[in-house]
């Protein structure tokens, strides 16, 4: 099982291989900083997907490489056999596959969501450090003491020392039922930045966040829902916001 799983690379990797693929300027992504966000999330997705895929096919060759002596024994005693027969038989194979293909699938699902907030954390880290702003993931001791913050603006140093004069963000790709649990409330004179590209916002999570004192920033579209509500705001205007 665990060598079917090899051919998927790790988180780092897809993000270079993607990057390099999209080619971004720095004037793209700092106008259009929510749809660089969504390009990118969009094209990481497709290509893990695809070295999912892969490590199925991985799984298949495996398979058969090590039951090929019954296969093939199985095969040839088919051949011969009415058709109702063949097939019966031949469903017990693949049935017996299929149960590799349940874990395997389990497996990448798991895989699938601790990746998916990692990758989007590093996405923004990425563009936000090539469109000149400074920025950090915490490590070390204030990564144990910000569990729920992901990234720092401009630096650990400066977070520690004058958190006044930091900017804290933590990144959910989707607002789950959990998500306040997840996410820190605003201390005193402190910002707090949730970055989301869900594509549903509801009024009831909006006015949750506002009462957690966080700025919540969203796909573009949805801020227009929220016209009244200046701390909804759209992912395209991050760039501007962060600048210290």
């Amino acid at each position: 099982m665990s060598r079917s799983k090899e051919k998927i690379p790790s988180v780092d990797e897809i993000i270079d291989l993607i990057w390099k693929k999209l080619k971004f300027t720095k004037d793209f992504v700092r106008k259009n900083f929510g749809k660089a966000i969504l390009k990118f999330d969009e094209e990481v997705t497709k290509e893990f997907r695809k070295y999912e895929q892969e490590a199925i096919k991985k799984l298949a060759e495996l398979y058969v490489r090590s039951n090929q002596s019954k296969i093939r024994k199985k095969l040839k005693y088919l051949i011969e056999k009415k058709e109702e027969e063949f097939i019966s038989k031949l469903a017990e194979i693949f049935h017996e596959f299929s149960f590799w293909v349940q874990q395997l699938e389990k497996d990448l699902g798991n895989m699938r969501k601790a990746r998916g907030g990692k990758t989007f954390e590093k996405v923004i880290v990425k563009l936000l450090n090539f469109i000149d702003v400074k920025c950090e993931m915490p490590k070390g001791r204030l990564k144990e003491k910000l569990k729920r913050i992901d990234i720092v603006i401009p630096s650990e140093e400066l977070a520690l020392k004058k958190p006044a004069k930091a900017i804290f963000i933590t990144c959910k790709r989707t607002l789950r039922e959990r998500w306040k649990q997840e996410v820190p409330s605003a201390g005193p004179n402190q910002r707090v930045y949730l970055i989301t590209i869900d594509d549903e916002l509801s009024e009831s999570k909006a006015k949750e966040i506002n009462q957690m004192g966080l700025i919540v920033f969203v796909r573009d579209e949805i801020k227009l829902k929220f016209k009244s509500s200046p701390w909804v705001r759209k992912l395209s205007d991050l760039p501007k916001e962060v600048k210290l």
